[in-house]
């Protein structure tokens, strides 16, 4: 099991779900806290609440978007910021299916449960993978916040 594993199994023993773990994954490769943020990528969660999109795709998007999107009206989004949304959606509309069922939380997750720990994490570990994946592609320090730039 590898340290990045055993940390999106913590954060899960603690309450934290799909989308949540992936953003505060991400805040703790910069070295920063935001209880707010990850209190927020909880809408995200269980499909949004209702078996929808699967949290860690919706999750994935966010965290891409933290690094690359416009935040305010002094910033601009960055140049491959839809290139790179649309290259991880596209791998999770092409791996979930058959490897997890589907991409609708509600394909996802037998019964209606909250969170299958095993399949959940499979698919958090592997998002977070890709997500890194195509931070490195595009140019982007993961262990940098949006403000200081990528190459």
């Amino acid at each position: 099991m590898d340290d990045t594993t055993l940390r999106i199994m913590q954060l899960g023993s603690q309450g934290l779900r799909c989308s949540q773990i992936l953003m505060q994954l991400a805040l703790e490769d910069m070295g920063e806290a935001n209880v707010g943020l990850v209190r927020a990528l909880s809408g995200l969660c269980n499909g949004l609440g209702s078996g929808e999109i699967c949290g860690a795709a919706s999750g994935g998007a966010c965290v891409i978007a933290f690094y690359a999107a416009k935040g305010d009206s002094s910033e601009e989004e960055e140049q491959d910021y839809q290139l790179m949304l649309a290259e991880f959606m596209g791998w999770f509309k092409e791996t979930a299916p058959p490897r997890w069922g589907g991409v609708r939380c509600d394909e996802i997750i037998s019964g209606g449960a909250a969170m299958e720990t095993e399949k959940c994490g499979d698919i958090v570990a592997a998002t977070r993978n890709r997500i890194l994946e195509i931070l490195a592609t595009y140019g982007f320090d993961p262990s940098l916040p949006r403000e200081s730039g990528h190459e």
